[in-house]
């Protein structure tokens, strides 16, 4: 038998992740960690209300991931990205259509309303000019072809259009095509 899954566990296990609460689904860890809290096992409780966090969070990134459409406007999106870090989660889709192409980033952060609250106050500052579509405030800070609008989401995220191969109508086109309210969860 390959080494392989003796490293995995003992990777995981040093990284503070059990192998039981790989299997473990958010309600079932969840359940697990109040029930380690009420018989007094701290750490353990501890350990499972990590995995119950992780868990729900990965299902939200998963549901915001589905939030991104397959087609927008004419524009085919490829493979959507996602990274996470420090409490920032950035899913990114590059759409595409006859050789142009628009990429749209998603950033979200765990501290509730702060990237919105940045992004608002960036947008009372000036800098380029405010929209408004599909009741979002819009941000255009596009300097000749590169062009960027940026949506404050009521979430607290931040959703970004850019690309330096399409106009600016083509642009506005798709951001008004595109469904803002879904990944605005």
């Amino acid at each position: 038998m390959s080494p392989l899954p003796y490293v995995l566990m003992a990777a995981l296990s040093s990284a503070g992740v059990s192998a039981t609460a790989l299997a473990d689904t958010p309600a079932e860890a969840c359940s697990e960690a109040a029930r380690l809290a009420a018989d007094g096992d701290i750490d353990g409780a501890l350990e499972e209300a990590r995995w119950c966090v992780e868990s729900l969070q990965q299902l939200k990134q998963d549901a915001t991931v589905s939030g991104f459409p397959d087609e927008v406007a004419g524009f085919r999106g490829g493979e959507p990205g996602q990274q996470s870090a420090m409490g920032m989660t950035v899913i990114e889709r590059v759409y595409s259509r006859d050789g142009s192409r628009i990429d749209v980033t998603l950033t979200q952060g765990g501290n509730g309303g702060g990237l919105a609250a940045l992004a608002q106050m960036g947008m009372s500052m000036g800098g380029g000019r405010k929209m408004r579509i599909q009741r979002y405030t819009v941000m255009d800070t596009s300097e000749g072809a590169d062009l960027q609008l940026t949506v404050a989401l009521d979430n607290g995220g931040i959703l970004g259009l850019s690309s330096d191969s399409v106009d600016k109508e083509t642009l506005t086109a798709f951001l008004k095509a595109f469904p803002i309210a879904a990944i605005d969860n």
